[in-house]
């Protein structure tokens, strides 16, 4: 019979095909068996190590390619972006990992669905694990089961369950691992300050740093020998100069933060003070540093003077506010504010000093936690000796490094209230430098078996331990890479050197138990792990996300009025009828109108709801910025060149309709900043002298008084109580200082180096006139690297004599290039050097030079050492035909020329003046222009403008009522420009005539904005006396209704009626069907089945609630009624099949 299966034909054919799936799945588990076979599963480890696992008898888990990851979907992890990204992350791991061959998919569903294979997500609290943070569970089975309470949790367990398959071959053991950290802060801090690891070089050791499970990074990038980040307050400083030319960005940290959100790893920023500031100090006006308060001090130079000069320490204050504020913008949670190495002997202050030094890291903690982070301080200058009568904030965490002699002790800290964190230099510090590679730094094996977070370096001599559980004061540890040295090692040394030191750090602070095994076993399975997945290449996409048939979808999709998408879609995920309920959210710039779909509802499949919103933007401040402009003939080129870039965009961005607010916003502070730079022409000569000012380096003595006047100058230049009279005394002051100024003996060069020298083998030595002493480079031979010798001013040079210590054996230069300069960019060699001598004499004919350079062309292992440099040399008399003519150019009286021709002055000299301050020996061309320059001034030709003027006032009353979007655009820009023009001084009579036209003719196109009427209720009512009858009313009333109905009929056609009228025929119709008075029937009283007024509301209900049939500034959407026939529709279709099959029945 037809649809059914007898018994013989399941026999016949269903049961061997059953028999041959049952063989099949008995030779795949027998394969399974012999695998498992070759593993030893007894060796089984992770890394870091768990802290507990229970194996039970039972079936091995077996990893196979078509394993997934399913996520039991419930309200903790459905929307749960971080979740998503971490589950997209681990699905790429599993293929870059070499685990699966492709990335698993992931799918979310009930419980139940899971299947053999699966690698299943729960998130939800573990009995176990109460109170643990970071914490998971695995329950490997059939499938392995990764509970956690948190996304952190989930994040470590399926990093550990990839991790123990690849270690163990893909096959684990059945049981349960329970695992958490021991200590709370697993970090890593890198000095970036005087090192340039690369952006990408960084990004690349936090994704690793990862995968060992470490939690921070803490990024160190101020130090005495550079700055890495760049600052508003530093490139505030006149001359400041970054010691790298690869700066960070704040964009490129934030980044970086990015970077490190996603792989659950916080970064810390370490700004040390009051110390390790000299790259900051030497590029300062004034001197703040301890120079002179502590004269003997080794480290004087380094440290802000926070004790008796309040601007140094507002300066300091105000860079710590700006990376503070930075950083708390960008969601760090703590800041690390220095505090050690202050002063190479903190004996050395008085009680009351030492008090200021605690005040101020007091203050500066209060700036950290008001920005939301946690202040976090080195150990060695809190709390030391035995000064007294201070506090120290109890809130900063402590990064204990070294116990010196008279520093407070872990316990010390303890006692004041503040956390502490292992740094301890004994063990975890790797430093670029040949004395600590040599002495100091421990490798990876003495870490494993010596150290672990509670043990801290000892204090004179009495161990400072702490023995598991930890108590809470304890929060962990931190291995630190320090660069003394920068040129010591590259980048991918240290990368390869770290690697089982920083893993053997990190497998102690998250289980430090005595199980451990050795250090051997240890680091072969750190080496089969290798680095994190996508460690040099782009990581596989992740497997695609399916929502089990349980789960559904809503797409929210925003767009504006015009359909563009202003915003990404949001996806929202949950079960099969379950409730959802959303709002609109706010959308900077825009405010909602409606959307498509009901934001209250049930969950069901996948679906799709449009938000639409409008522009909500007030130009008004732009407009008044753009209407108001500058006249910017009257003001020097330089100074508003980028207020004439940032006038263009802004007048794009106020004349586009579809710009947002946050355009308009950024547009009018770009404005307003620009504006901000301008400098009138009459303030030109203060302005070329504080924005150019001379070198200090070209003076011995006077540069001082004069430094200060050029900065008051600069300070009154951009202060708003500036005048004519108060810049001229500014500039004399400045002049009178210049009288001053003494330049040094032009035959004494000053020195500069690509390395650093050793202790007190400074550069001077070489040109001490003592071949006894020497400078000592403390850096190996590299090509590129150079000496540089550099003259006051050029002078002529015939003979170069370079004298190496005659006992520096190996320290012998290989080779390099003797060159000599005019300008420091274009070089001549004059000689070579090699190892076949330690002294070498190179003479040339007699050449004008200001720059010579010893230039490495070979590389050793070894450092080098110079001990005398002589030079040949005759002096040349400085030619002050330039330096004349600048100071007559800066004392002209432009009263009355025109400013075209003043600018073209002003632009010759300021390039007069750049060329006089750089020492240019070749000045020709400077000083020709210059005077072409100052001969071309010419008087103002002068323009009419009364008519132009008068025309833009009356335009200014004009008010937009109602004038159409595009005459009323066309109107402003006329008028913007005729103001533009008006504001010009070299404005020429023809330009003034033409922007008078052009506004006259604007004004007077200017055309209504059409009025539109609404005839949609007026033509409804016409539509429903279609079936209106004559015969069924009176004779008087269907004839005043057919005069009203005639009436309202012309008055809709009529595209020139108003709405006035529009309205009275409305009403003289709907009166008219009001009034129409029905007929009797022969025979009865019968009336009409549905009266004319009952047809008109019916019509209007029906309009209202197609009006409301989409949902209005969050109402609720009201579906219509059509879909009422559809259950209709769906019985009458059951009835027939089950007609149907009866039928069928009757047959069979």
């Amino acid at each position: 019979m037809k649809g059914k299966v007898s018994k013989n034909k399941f026999l016949k054919v269903v049961l061997p095909a059953l028999l041959v799936v049952a063989i099949i799945c008995q030779a795949v588990g027998f394969q399974a068996v012999l695998a498992k076979g070759n593993v030893a599963t007894t060796s089984l480890m992770t890394y870091p190590n768990v802290q507990q696992y229970t194996k039970e008898a039972g079936q091995d888990f077996t990893l196979a390619e078509n394993s997934r990851i399913f996520v039991v979907a419930n309200e903790k992890t459905l929307n749960n972006t971080i979740l998503l990204k971490d589950l997209k992350l681990t699905s790429s791991n599993f293929e870059a990992a070499g685990v699966l061959s492709k990335a698993p998919i992931i799918v979310f569903g009930k419980e139940e669905n899971a299947v053999v294979n699966d690698i299943v997500v729960r998130m939800e609290d573990v009995a176990e694990l109460e109170g643990k943070a970071e914490s998971y569970k695995l329950d490997i089975t059939d499938k392995i089961t990764v509970t956690a309470k948190d996304e952190i949790g989930i994040y470590y367990g399926l990093m550990s369950v990839i991790q123990m398959l690849k270690i163990n071959d893909k096959i684990l053991e059945k049981g349960t691992v329970i695992d958490y950290p021991d200590v709370e802060l697993r970090s890593m801090h890198l000095d970036i300050a005087r090192k340039p690891f690369s952006k990408e070089w960084i990004i690349r050791q936090i994704k690793d740093l990862s995968w060992q499970k470490y939690n921070a990074v803490q990024l160190h990038f101020s130090e005495n020998e550079g700055f890495r980040i760049q600052s508003d307050t530093l490139d505030a400083i006149e001359g400041f100069k970054y010691k790298y030319d690869d700066v960070l960005s704040k964009q490129d940290i934030l980044d970086i933060i990015q970077v490190a959100n996603d792989y659950h790893i916080e970064i810390v920023p370490s700004l040390d003070s009051p110390g390790h500031s000299g790259a900051v100090l030497q590029y300062l006006p004034t001197d703040y540093s301890c120079r002179e308060l502590f004269p003997t001090d080794a480290r004087r130079n380094q440290c802000f003077n926070i004790f008796t000069n309040p601007e140094a320490r507002e300066f300091l204050v105000n860079l710590m506010t700006e990376f503070i504020e930075f950083f708390g913008d960008a969601g760090c949670k703590h800041f690390n504010i220095g505090g050690d190495e202050f002063l190479a002997k903190f004996s050395s202050f008085s009680n009351e000093q030492y008090g200021q030094i605690m005040t101020y890291f007091n203050d500066i903690s209060k700036i950290v936690k008001d920005n939301g982070m946690t202040p976090r301080a080195w150990n060695d200058g809190l709390l030391f000796g035995d000064y007294e009568g201070y506090t120290l904030d109890s809130d900063i965490e402590v990064c204990y490094w070294a116990a010196p002699e008279n520093c407070a002790s872990v316990a010390d800290f303890v006692a004041n209230g503040n956390k502490v964190i292992n740094y301890s230099d004994v063990y975890m510090y790797y430093v670029l430098s040949w004395w600590w590679q040599t002495n100091a730094v421990p490798e990876g094996d003495r870490i494993y078996n010596e150290w672990h977070p509670g043990k801290f370096s000892n204090l004179s001599g009495t161990a400072q331990t702490f023995e598991e559980p930890y108590p809470e004061y304890v929060m962990g540890g931190s291995y630190a890479v320090w660069c003394d040295d920068p040129n010591y090692e590259s980048e991918q040394s240290v990368e390869d050197k770290i690697y089982h030191r920083t893993r053997a750090t990190a497998y102690k602070m998250w289980n430090a138990n005595d199980n451990q095994p050795d250090y051997d076993v240890f680091k072969a399975a750190v080496d089969k792990l290798g680095r994190t997945p996508g460690f040099n290449e782009a990581l596989p996409a992740p497997g695609e996300v399916f929502q089990g048939e349980d789960t559904a979808t809503v797409t929210i999709k925003y767009i504006d009025n015009f359909g563009k998408t202003i915003a990404a879609d949001d996806v929202f995920y949950g079960l099969n009828d379950s409730d959802y309920h959303f709002e609109a959210k706010e959308l900077f710039g825009y405010s909602f109108i409606e959307s498509d779909l009901p934001l209250d509802g049930k969950y069901n499949g996948n679906m799709t709801i449009t938000l639409k919103y409008q522009l909500h933007c007030d130009k008004t401040d732009l407009k008044k910025e753009i209407f108001e402009p500058l006249a910017v003939s009257e003001y020097i080129n330089e100074t508003v060149a980028d207020y004439n870039k940032a006038l263009t965009m802004a007048k794009e961005i106020y004349f586009d309709e579809t710009s947002g607010q946050l355009a308009v916003n950024n547009a009018l502070r770009a404005l307003q900043d620009a504006k901000n730079k301008a400098v009138k022409l009459e303030y030109y000569s203060l302005y070329v002298e504080v924005t150019y000012p001379l070198n200090e380096s070209d003076y011995s003595s006077g540069y001082q008084a004069y430094k200060n006047a050029v900065t008051t100058g600069k300070t009154l230049l951009n202060s708003e109580g500036l005048t004519v009279e108060k810049a001229k005394e500014a500039y004399n002051a400045i002049q009178t200082a210049k009288q001053s100024l003494v330049k040094p003996n032009a035959k004494v060069p000053t020195i500069s180096a690509t390395d650093t020298y050793y202790q007190s083998n400074n550069y001077n030595n070489m040109i001490d006139g003592n071949i006894n002493t020497k400078c000592w480079f403390n850096s190996n031979q590299e090509i590129g690297k150079e000496v540089k010798f550099t003259f006051t001013r050029p002078i002529n040079i015939s003979s170069i004599q370079i004298i190496q210590p005659s006992n520096a054996g190996k320290d012998i230069i290989d080779g390099a290039d003797v060159q000599i300069s005019t300008d420091g960019k274009n070089w001549t060699t004059v000689g070579t050097l090699d190892n076949s001598a330690f002294e070498k004499t190179i003479t040339f004919d007699k050449t004008l030079t200001k720059y010579v350079r010893i230039v490495l062309t070979e590389g050793k292992g070894n450092w080098y050492q110079i001990a005398e440099v002589k030079f040949e040399l005759e002096e040349i008399p400085e030619d002050s035909t330039l330096k004349d003519m600048i100071l007559e150019a800066e004392t002209l009286n432009i009263t009355g020329k025109s400013s075209g021709s003043v600018n073209e002055m002003i632009d010759a000299l300021i390039v007069a003046q750049k060329s006089y301050v750089e020492g240019k020996v070749d000045v020709t061309e400077e000083t020709n222009n210059l005077r072409n320059a100052i001969n071309a001034l010419r008087d103002t030709v002068t323009s009419n403008k009364e008519k132009l003027t008068n025309k833009i006032n009356d335009a200014k009353e004009i008010e937009n009522n109602n004038y159409s979007i595009e005459s009323w655009s066309r109107f402003e820009k006329a008028l913007l420009e005729a103001i533009i023009v008006n504001e010009d001084s070299n404005a020429t009579q023809e330009q003034v005539d033409k922007a008078y036209d052009d506004l006259d003719k604007a004004i007077k196109v200017l055309i209504d904005a059409p009025v539109i009427v609404d005839k949609k209720e007026l033509s409804n009512v016409i539509e429903t006396t279609n079936d209106f009858v004559e015969k069924d009313y009176t004779v008087d009333s269907w004839k005043a209704f057919k005069e009203a109905l005639d009436h309202a009929k012309d008055v809709l056609q009529n595209e020139n009626t108003t709405q006035d009228e529009v309205d009275q025929a409305l009403a003289s119709l709907q009166d008219a069907i009001k009034n129409l008075k029905t007929v009797s029937q022969t025979g009865n009283n019968d009336q009409p089945n549905q009266k004319p007024n009952d047809q008109i509301q019916t019509s209007i209900k029906k309009e209202d609630d197609n009006k409301t049939s989409s949902t209005k500034n969050n109402s609720h959407i009201k579906t219509g009624d059509d879909m009422s026939v559809v259950p209709y529709i769906l019985l009458m279709a059951t009835a027939g099949g089950y007609i149907a099959l009866q039928r069928r029945n009757k047959e069979d």
